[in-house]
């Protein structure tokens, strides 16, 4: 690798050996020219790096002449010849003829040097060597010679000029082992060179160039490289090995060296460097004794499971360790003063060999103790031991000597099966499957004991014993005595078939579990019910064709019936086999033992489908009856409250007007009595609407019709009650019209109701929504408010006849709860749907309709006035603004003013229009739905340019920064909500102006 500029402070400099001052005013005098300028001369050379030829100037200042002798240049070797037949007319040196003395000396002496050497000399550092350097130089020998010294070395320049420079300077500089990064093979290799750089002095006495004696290192260093990763490996692999491994040297047996096992085994650190007794005081002297016995004897000595107390933890108390260890001498020159300590902490495995022993004895007794009789063989089929319940069962130790001997046990099968009392052979016995490597569960056998006894049933299950290689070291089998079992499940059998039979004679679905709740069993009634093949219901499949509705209830008191061993009665819906769920009555109750322990359950279910639908059918009928009572004496009270009020003020006016003949309260009195008696009309109004309607008598004037008319209706019918509860009524109207066929009026009086109920049912100051729109083939329309809202109990009926919500205090205009039901009849009427929604009490309410839409009627297009604008003449103003009735009193100001106005609610409507007709002015809102009006100011800005007219912000927003954004858009004006008329004339002022200018032009002649 290469080194950095820095390398020369690591430089050995040693000291010119003549002495020669260096002079820093004159660093390469050349013979034959000043001080002064062969030092510049020097300097630009080095500088460059390319040189032209040098003149090449004899000592005293003249050339020499071609007849010199050239003796200087017949050593023997391949350079000395290539230099005697070198065409040096392009080397910087010139001829040898030429050289001065000083270099002639240097290269004989070099070229007969059996030690790599070069000298560069001159200006240029031209670059002479011997053969030896030639094996250094590669592939650059021979074009290497005579070329400049920087141009040989180019790639390590950095590297090696740093010492060049000090050579020059008079400075010799010794390195060993510099790493270089050098090209000498046609690509980089790493090398390694001690060398020595030194000034050489020509006739005059000055440095005329520098001389270097080399060899290259790479080979030792590669090979010390090697040994210190070597030793790195071993040492790394020393610190990580699993054991403790020490060395200790000496007649003290000083610790040369500890690894990290071997201090976490004695609890010590930084122990290297003290003797064994210094180190560990407390260690057996017998150890220690030992250590010198193998020091004198040269004899390894070996301890296995050797317990040695050692100090271990932050308290420093002794801890007993197990450990297996070698004191190993060490010989050297025919004498042991080294020992290698290696060994294995064997405390954690001595603990688990003692544990195992002591599982093993667990075993043993456990294997004692059971129940049921064990035995175990070996691989060959000997049986090596059995315990107590085993020699019980067969009345003597059932040893053998192997697999041959097995056919002595007598014993037949009782598995009912087809060999059902068929007799075992030697090979069927389960510990004999078992020794081939099989696993056996469940066999179930009768034997005959060895000492004559009544026979025994056994259930025989028998395991093969494996090593961790998979090889099979025998077997296990156990016997367990099942014969009072099998003889009480003859009798259960018997029973069970007895129950069957009465079960089945049942009209009663019948069925049973298990203490836990399991169904074991479902007689023949059940399953011609659900339709369902027998067992499928075993366990808690049964729910498979319980109704999903009522799966919790029925779960939930069967759980506690098993919790509480109380009877279980209750009634759900089963799937019949036919497809219908029918209502059942499910009970059952606990079958408990002589301790009292439930042992079964027995359960029925009863098919009470029609008994069900009768008694439901009646509590409906009679909840109907109850609420039609009900709200008949809400209605009547309500229509009592409602009639009264009226009349109690029309009573007062009229005994005002026999009491007074005042004209002023005259005229009072009969517009109290007018207004109470429009009121009274409205009433009788709307019951003889519902009644019409619920008597299907109301005729309806259809015809294609753009529903944003009817809101406007609507919204005029309803804008007295909402001003006067001073509401916010915010509509939201698409573009384009939205047609569809209906009563105009009806329509007109459905909507109204809408936003009459919406007003009522909201606290003063509140907030209504109006939105319509068209999707899926349907014109839709919503009312919303932020009102008092519709409880969960009442949503469901709030389309009802006479149903209202709760009178609040804040509701003072009554009404007899037909509304919305007039409203869901009329909509029916035109073929569509009302719906309701609300969150709950105080989350206000939302009022659906949608019905559906028809094409547009046919288009009657109006003529366009297409002249230019003249001075004094309407403008063409456009108004953008979402909502409706901000859009439209603007437009009826600036009507009033004589312009032609155009309005549109959504930015892209407007954008069109623009595009296609250009306006005059401009308003735009900037809060809109699809884009904002600085986004609008800009595409049209962009897509018109100077025909965009005079563009003017609305907002209701008036800081600094709001009118900044306007301006940054291109828009003229900011106008705040509400609009202030002298601002907006001082707009139109401006379009009037801009306008004129530009219909001049167009009318000037060209």
């Amino acid at each position: 690798m290469c080194r950095d500029r820095e390398i020369v402070t690591a430089v050995k400099a040693r000291s010119d050996p003549g002495g020669r001052r260096w002079r820093p005013c004159d660093p390469f005098a050349w013979p034959g020219g000043g001080a002064a300028t062969q030092g510049r001369n020097h300097a630009t050379a080095r500088a460059s790096g390319n040189n032209p030829v040098d003149p090449a100037p004899s000592p005293t200042g003249s050339p020499m002449s071609t007849d010199a002798n050239l003796r200087f240049l017949d050593a023997p070797g391949e350079v000395p010849a290539l230099m005697r037949d070198h065409d040096w007319s392009q080397s910087p040196l010139g001829p040898p003829e030429t050289w001065p003395q000083s270099l002639r000396s240097v290269v004989s002496l070099m070229l007969r040097s059996k030690f790599p050497m070069f000298v560069a000399w001159g200006p240029s550092l031209g670059f002479l060597y011997n053969d030896p350097y030639a094996e250094i130089l590669g592939s650059k020998h021979p074009s290497g010679l005579g070329r400049p010294f920087r141009d040989v070395w180019l790639e390590i320049w950095d590297d090696i000029d740093p010492l060049v420079d000090r050579a020059l300077h008079g400075v010799a500089s010794y390195i060993e082992d510099l790493p270089l990064t050098v090209r000498r093979s046609g690509f980089d290799e790493s090398a390694w060179f001690t060398f020595s750089y030194s000034p050489v002095i020509d006739e005059r006495g000055d440095i005329a160039g520098m001389y270097c004696t080399v060899i290259e290192t790479t080979a030792k260093v590669a090979a010390a490289q090697g040994r210190i990763a070597q030793m790195q490996r071993l040492t790394a692999m020393f610190e990580q090995a699993p054991g403790f491994v020490a060395v200790v040297r000496g007649p003290e047996h000083v610790y040369e060296i500890a690894n990290p096992a071997y201090l976490e085994l004695v609890g010590r650190q930084g122990i290297v460097g003290m003797s064994v007794r210094e180190a560990l005081p407390e260690l057996d002297q017998a150890l220690i004794a030992q250590l010198d016995r193998v020091r004198e004897t040269g004899e390894p000595y070996i301890g296995r499971r050797l317990p040695v107390a050692l100090p271990r933890g932050s308290n420093g108390e002794l801890e007993e360790r197990i450990v297996d260890f070698v004191f190993q001498p060490i010989v050297d020159d025919g004498r042991v003063d080294t020992i290698f300590v290696q060994g294995t902490d064997m405390t954690e495995q001595a603990a688990a060999e003692r544990a195992a022993q002591t599982e093993r004895r667990r075993l043993d007794a456990v294997i004692d103790s059971l129940p049921s009789g064990v035995a175990i063989a070996e691989p060959g089929g000997v049986i090596t031991r059995v315990n107590a319940a085993n020699r019980e069962i067969w009345g003597m130790d059932p040893t053998s000597a192997g697999l041959e001997r097995y056919a002595d046990f007598q014993g037949w099968w009782a598995d009912d099966s087809a060999r059902h009392g068929q007799q075992l052979g030697g090979d069927d016995w389960a510990l004999a499957r078992a020794i081939r490597g099989d696993t056996v569960r469940g066999d179930i056998v009768e034997i005959q004991p060895f000492d004559g006894s009544a026979r025994r049933t056994l259930l025989l299950q028998a395991t093969p014993v494996r090593l961790d290689n998979g090889e099979l070291a025998g077997a296990v089998v156990a016997q367990t005595d099942i014969s009072e079992r099998v003889r009480a499940e003859v009798e259960l059998r018997a029973s069970e078939a007895r129950f069957r039979t009465i079960a089945n004679a049942m009209p009663q679905m019948l069925w049973s579990t298990r203490p836990d709740g399991h169904a074991d069993y479902y007689n023949r009634q059940w399953y011609e019910f659900t339709g369902m093949p027998e067992g499928a219901h075993e366990g808690t499949g049964w729910t498979v064709v319980l109704h999903p509705d009522d799966q919790d209830e029925t779960w939930s008191r069967w759980r506690h019936s098993l919790a509480s061993g109380e009877d279980y009665e209750t009634q759900y819906r089963l799937r019949h086999h036919s497809g219908q769920y029918r209502w059942v009555l499910g009970r059952a109750v606990p079958v408990r033992d002589d301790r009292g322990d439930i042992v079964r359950w027995l359960g029925t279910c009863t098919d009470i489908h029609e008994q069900r639908l009768a008694r439901e059918a009646l509590e409906r009928s009679e909840r109907a009856l109850r609420e039609t009572d009900r709200r008949k004496d809400e209605f009547l009270a309500m229509l009592a409250h409602e009639l009264r009020n009226p009349l109690a003020p029309i009573s007062t006016a009229s005994q005002l007007l026999m009491m007074s003949s005042d004209p002023s309260r005259v005229r009072a009195a009969g517009e109290v009595i007018g207004r109470q008696v429009r009121h009274m009309t409205e009433l009788v109004d709307d019951l003889l609407d519902v009644s019409r309607v619920t008597r299907g008598l109301v005729q309806l004037d259809l015809e294609t019709l753009d529903l944003k008319t009817v809101v406007a209706s609507a919204i005029e019918q309803a804008r007295s009650l909402i001003d006067m509860r001073r509401h916010a009524l915010r509509t939201r109207l698409p573009s384009g019209p939205l047609w569809m066929r209906g009563d105009r009026t009806r329509l007109t009086q459905i909507v109204s109701n809408l936003l009459n109920n919406a007003a009522k049912y909201t606290p003063e100051g509140g907030e209504l929504a109006l939105d319509a729109g068209h999707a899926d083939g349907a014109v839709h329309l919503s009312v919303w408010d932020n009102g008092q809202g519709i409880d969960a109990a009442l949503l469901p009926q709030i389309f009802d006849l006479f149903t209202q919500a709760e009178r609040s205090p804040d509701r003072a205009q009554g009404g007899l709860g037909i509304g919305l039901a007039l409203v869901r009849s009329l909509v029916a009427l035109h073929g569509g749907t009302v719906t309701a929604q609300s969150a709950g009490r105080g989350c206000g309410a939302t009022f659906t309709l949608a019905i559906p839409e028809v094409a547009p009627p046919d288009a009657h297009p109006a003529g366009v006035d297409s002249q230019p604008i003249k001075a004094g003449s309407a403008l063409k103003v456009l108004v953008v603004d979402d909502n409706v009735d901000a859009a439209d009193t603007l437009r009826s100001l600036l009507e009033a003013y004589g312009h032609s106005v155009r309005v549109f609610h959504r930015a892209k409507d407007a954008l069109e229009s623009m595009l296609s007709e250009p306006a005059d002015v401009a308003f735009l809102d900037i809060g809109l739905p699809d884009m904002t009006g600085l986004q609008l100011a800009r595409k049209v800005r962009e897509s018109l340019g100077d025909r965009s007219g005079v563009l003017a912000a609305l907002s209701g927003y008036g800081q600094p920064q709001d009118y900044a954004d306007s301006r940054e858009a291109g828009l003229a004006f900011h106008l705040v909500k509400p609009i202030d008329v002298p601002k907006l004339l001082e707009v139109l002022e401006v379009g009037r102006v801009a306008a004129n200018a530009a219909a001049a032009v167009a009318l000037a002649p060209s």
